[in-house]
């Protein structure tokens, strides 16, 4: 399989049943967008959009949806409900960018029944738990745009960059590694899961949201295109 996984769609975080978390990202000024729920997957979401990329903070719903045939396949329950036990809290969905891959890794499609007949999303395979799931759009476009204006200047720019602070990091799967090798990603070790993404274009200085959220914005020092 050829599918290039260049660039970051959006980036999937593990809440807590209807995403008390995300209170802390509207009052900090971030866009919330519409959100959606997957019938079949039994999976609830809130979204907050940027320029080229968005937030999706996603919780599980229906634990008989969630835990039947391919929905249980994906790893969303067993991430969702380990979430707070030491499993990776997140999960990466890439989208059709510039550059291949260096290496390919096994995936398996996923045909939701919420998806138009003929969508479909790949899934990564043979990733371990202190790993983010990775997920693959063949269809998605960077078409996403932040047009309300955030308040008191934390406005967030267009993704660049993403690195995974992830402990036990001696040995990546071949995806994930196969994604850093690209340099898709970035992988640094640490003792506690936490995503940092960094923008150009938004405000300057550091947006760090734990500990609602493991995550952090970072304003590039340079502005280049991730890639």
């Amino acid at each position: 399989m050829s599918n290039p996984w260049g660039e970051l769609d959006h980036i999937i975080v593990f809440c807590d049943v209807g995403a008390p978390e995300a209170d802390a990202l509207a009052a900090g000024g971030f866009h919330e967008g519409p959100g959606n729920s997957h019938p079949g997957q039994g999976t609830v979401n809130r979204r907050f959009f940027f320029r080229n990329a968005y937030l999706e903070l996603l919780w599980v719903e229906n634990f008989a949806e969630a835990q039947s045939g391919e929905a249980r396949q994906t790893g969303l329950w067993d991430r969702w409900r380990n979430r707070a036990g030491g499993a990776c809290p997140f999960g990466l969905v890439f989208r059709h960018g510039p550059g291949a891959l260096t290496q390919q890794f096994p995936t398996w499609t996923y045909a939701p029944r919420f998806f138009p007949p003929g969508f479909s999303i790949e899934v990564a395979t043979g990733i371990p738990a202190n790993e983010p799931l990775l997920f693959y759009l063949p269809f998605a476009q960077a078409a996403l745009v932040e047009t309300k204006p955030a308040a008191e200047g934390t406005r967030i720019g267009a993704i660049n960059a993403v690195t995974i602070h992830l402990p036990e990091t001696q040995s990546l799967s071949p995806a994930l590694n196969s994604l850093v090798a690209a340099g898709v990603v970035n992988v640094e070790p640490s003792r506690h899961h936490l995503l940092d993404l960094v923008h150009v274009g938004g405000a300057a200085g550091i947006i760090d949201l734990r500990p609602v959220l493991p995550l952090r914005f970072l304003r590039a020092t340079r502005e280049q295109p991730m890639n």
